[in-house]
């Protein structure tokens, strides 16, 4: 096999990635990173070694690779397993379900499912796969990871979402399957959806798989206290000749590929192992959901974003919390010329990409405890005059741990502040 760089490898199939595809399953603030990214393209440095294109490949393998990383968390009240403590904190309102209809096709490999749990608009699914014979996948699990999965997924759509989803127009999605390692025999499945649609709970949801591929880390060039991966792109940048000498001594399956892993970004060399890993899951997501309407909010004001907003409703489930505002005069855009964004120079485009556009929630419990949540915008269109209608989507993470997802009651929600205006409380 050629010896393969992997910012290379993957420049063309990744840089054009959705960033509402990684945002819900990493827990990386997609915000934060673009800031930091187009701080780094406008830094006017000639001699990058690393093009603007070839960091957003960066960003987007950090991004498959983070869903992977264990998290250390409490249990929740009612049935839970503990497998769900290394997905997200807090505490679910209804708990894990174990599902129902469970289904595997599969000659070589068994499947347990540990259960599912999610709101109107996320899903959580979980489950073990061990080989029939009992044999292991790896001599040992220590340095292994895996970076993404080829595992495909499906959710079944019924009449009545298909039908409010005509009526509706937009919708966001993303969904996906990640893999990681219990220990030398088990490898454990996390699958995510999320869909602004909703209707997800009491569909069926089905997991095929042909083959996958896993990589022991052999040696960490670069480390850092971030998500972003921006370290590694500047030790690359300092380090050329290094960088050559790796890449040229690179082994037959070998790449140097950065990684996220124990709450540091690394730059590793690592070497690929695939392997057949052929099944197919059925299951039925049976869980139970809570949702609450935040009615005293509606009319409430607040300034954000250069902009005065009225809000119109806010609702929240276990994971998300969701808010829609209107405006008279929408001015997150001011200064740029919408009707005419493709004669735009690069640099007005990476000005036009480094506009903040979220929003900063702050959630107190009935027990004292904080919850924060930065929110990704989503514009209807706003008319000339300058009115608009705007929503954002907030996931959950407590203070001091703002990579990791959060579960709560939303009925335990007493007060709720955006960008430091109470809406609720």
């Amino acid at each position: 096999m050629k010896k393969t760089f992997v910012f290379d490898k993957s420049e063309d199939e990744i840089v054009n990635i959705d960033e509402s595809t990684v945002l819900n399953e990493t827990g990386i603030d997609a915000a934060r990173v673009k800031e930091s990214i187009m701080k780094e393209i406008k830094g006017g440095k000639k001699t990058k070694k690393i093009s603007a294109k070839k960091i957003f490949s960066i960003v987007a393998i950090a991004a498959a690779i983070t869903a992977a990383a264990t998290i250390t968390v409490q249990a929740a009240a009612g049935v839970f397993n503990p497998a769900f403590g290394e997905i997200f904190a807090g505490q679910p309102a209804n708990g894990v379900f174990p599902g129902s209809d469970i289904s595997v096709k599969s000659d070589t490999l068994d499947i347990e499912f540990l259960g599912v749990t999610g709101d109107e608009t996320e899903m959580i699914s979980i489950y073990n796969i061990t080989n029939k014979d009992g044999s292991n996948f790896v001599d040992t699990n220590d340095n292994y990871c895996f970076l993404g999965t080829n595992a495909e997924m499906n959710i079944t759509e019924s009449a009545y979402k298909q039908l409010k989803i005509m009526m509706d127009g937009g919708r966001g999605t993303s969904s996906g399957v990640s893999y990681n390692f219990v220990d030398e025999k088990t490898i454990r499945a996390v699958v995510s959806c999320s869909d602004t649609a909703g209707c997800i709970k009491g569909e069926n949801l089905t997991v095929t798989d042909t083959e996958t591929t896993f990589y022991h880390i052999d040696e960490v060039l670069y480390s850092d206290a971030s998500d972003t991966f921006m370290g590694c792109s500047e030790f690359m940048d300092e380090n050329k000749d290094l960088i050559n000498q790796k890449e040229a001594s690179l082994k037959e399956n070998q790449i140097i590929v950065p990684i996220y892993d124990e709450g540091q970004s690394k730059l590793v060399v690592a070497t690929s192992t695939t392997i057949p890993f052929e099944y197919e899951l059925g299951a039925k997501l049976n869980y139970k959901t809570v949702e609450k309407t935040f009615t005293d909010a509606e009319g409430k004001k607040f300034s954000a974003l250069n902009t005065e907003w009225t809000v119109k409703s806010i609702e929240a489930g276990s994971f998300v919390m969701k808010m829609e505002a209107e405006t008279d005069n929408n001015r997150v855009y001011e200064g740029f010329d919408l009707d005419n964004q493709e004669n735009w120079s690069q640099e007005e485009l990476h000005e036009y990409l480094s506009v903040s556009t979220g929003l900063n929630i702050e959630i107190t419990m009935k027990d004292g405890t904080k919850v924060y949540g930065m929110g990704s915008y989503s514009n209807t269109g706003t008319e000339p005059e300058g009115k608009s209608e705007s929503s954002w989507s907030f996931t959950y993470n407590k203070e001091g741990e703002k990579s990791e997802m959060y579960a709560l009651d939303p009925n335990d929600i007493v007060s709720i502040k955006c960008d430091g205006t109470e809406l609720i409380g």
